[in-house]
């Protein structure tokens, strides 16, 4: 019977629905992104506003790693790394000007994670750093009126989603993310001042092994 302790204990243990969530995993996912860019070039006030409305597809690999706390309370660290493609082609905004913008095609994310497991579901929020490469290029009447950034902007990010484990080894996941990779400033050729301002929201799927 002493002996029977330790293996009811260890038994006890492996039972616990934590063990589906506790430790490092790793993962791919797919989606759909739309964003909203927003320029500004400064001549007669609000004269150069503008909006744009992007929108395409994204992938990315994720790595990650769960502490259980009390069975159901989970929190985590999650970084992503990936391709993307937000864009739409030259359009005419305002008074000649053609802009055109593009959010990628690299980004990634650095996130905490917060949330509850119900047997095998987990829901969760989750928050941190975004980075994406962002090109936008608008060109007036003349080449001293053009509009440019080319670089990589960080922001933040904040989402949620849910997570189900097939297994102690697999789970899928849906999940929504709005990333803000806020404003960039410049100034034209002719001394005017301009920004671009980009946000992005995400849709995507994936699967995650434990290991």
């Amino acid at each position: 019977s002493i002996l029977c302790l330790p293996l009811l204990t260890v038994a006890a243990l492996a039972g616990d629905k934590g063990d589906l969530w506790a430790g490092p995993y790793a993962g791919a996912s797919i989606g759909y992104a739309w964003g909203e860019s927003k320029q500004n070039y400064d001549r007669a006030g609000d004269h150069g506003a503008a909006t744009l409305e992007p929108d395409g597809a994204s992938a990315a690999i994720t790595g990650g790693y769960n502490w259980v706390w009390d069975q159901n309370l989970l929190f985590g660290l999650e970084a992503d790394v990936g391709v993307i493609n937000v864009s739409q082609g030259a359009t005419e905004v305002f008074d000649g000007h053609v802009w055109s913008t593009n959010i990628g095609p690299f980004w990634g994310t650095l996130r905490g994670r917060a949330g509850y497991t119900m047997d095998n579901i987990l829901v969760f929020v989750t928050g941190g750093l975004a980075v994406a490469s962002t090109d936008d290029t608008s060109i007036g009447n003349t080449p001293g009126e053009t509009a440019k950034e080319d670089d990589l902007n960080a922001g933040w990010v904040i989402g949620g989603g849910v997570e189900y484990a097939l297994d102690e080894l697999w789970t899928l996941k849906a999940e929504y993310l709005h990333m803000d990779f806020g404003r960039t400033e410049g100034q034209s050729a002719n001394s005017e001042d301009y920004y671009f301002d980009n946000e992005v929201d995400l849709i995507r799927f994936g699967a995650n092994m434990r290991f």
